[in-house]
């Protein structure tokens, strides 16, 4: 693997394991500057960063005058943030349509039901028109969304399946996962939330992790070959 390419695979990891970032918006209180917001956000089907925004906010207000926007994303960590990956991307954000995307974006953030049913929130998508990618010293670069767009090759319904699975029957697997990026994770409850080509997210406790896979999958058939392989790692259990 190139560094190109171990630049572009960091980048996608950071992307799908945030879960927030910042949105910049065009600001209608003053004309022509930038205004920032924290927002969440998970991955839709096709790879694209799902919002669920109340429509009485400052940025939505500003979606609807201008879509055009900018997301900014950091690698979680601690210490210096600039040792840590940061993906900006400038692109749009436009209303669109959730069903199964929409549960997604529900168990990641539970709470988020009651903003649809009872506060009028709504789904928005961030479509992207490129990314630059800033990894540490020297790793300064544009990507274009090929290199960084991953769709998900599990159905819902699959992602479905996994997840139920894993959540029901190896609970202590996923805590052996999960100290496969935190040594220090002791007996917490952890529970699965999403699984696509790269990784999976989990939940532990109130935080969402993401744990990338060791290779990329396409298939259900895939995705258990190598969260069993996972399994038999180096604090895998």
């Amino acid at each position: 693997m190139t560094d190109h390419d171990q630049q572009a695979a960091a980048a996608r990891q950071v992307l799908a394991g945030s879960f927030h970032g910042v949105l910049s918006t065009h600001s209608l209180e003053l004309a022509g500057y930038p205004f920032g917001s924290v927002v969440p956000y998970v991955l839709d089907q096709e790879g694209l960063p799902l919002l669920l925004l109340s429509p009485l906010s400052q940025h939505t207000k500003n979606l609807e005058a201008d879509s055009r926007c900018g997301l900014t994303v950091v690698e979680e960590g601690e210490g210096d943030v600039q040792q840590r990956g940061r993906l900006s991307a400038v692109g749009k954000v436009t209303p669109c349509g959730a069903d199964a995307d929409g549960e997604r974006y529900f168990c990641a953030f539970p709470h988020s039901r009651l903003y649809v049913e009872q506060l009028d929130f709504r789904f928005y998508r961030f479509t992207p028109l490129r990314f630059h990618w800033n990894g540490g010293f020297a790793t300064a670069r544009w990507f274009g969304n090929d290199r960084i767009l991953r769709a998900n090759p599990l159905s819902p319904e699959a992602q479905r399946r996994i997840i139920a699975h894993m959540n029901q029957d190896h609970r202590d697997t996923l805590r052996g996962y999960l100290r496969t990026i935190d040594a220090t994770a002791g007996e917490e409850e952890v529970a699965m939330i999403g699984i696509d080509a790269e990784g999976i997210d989990v939940r532990v406790a109130d935080r969402l992790r993401r744990i990338p896979l060791l290779r990329p999958i396409g298939s259900p058939v895939e995705a258990r070959e190598v969260l069993v392989e996972m399994a038999t790692q180096p604090g895998g259990d």
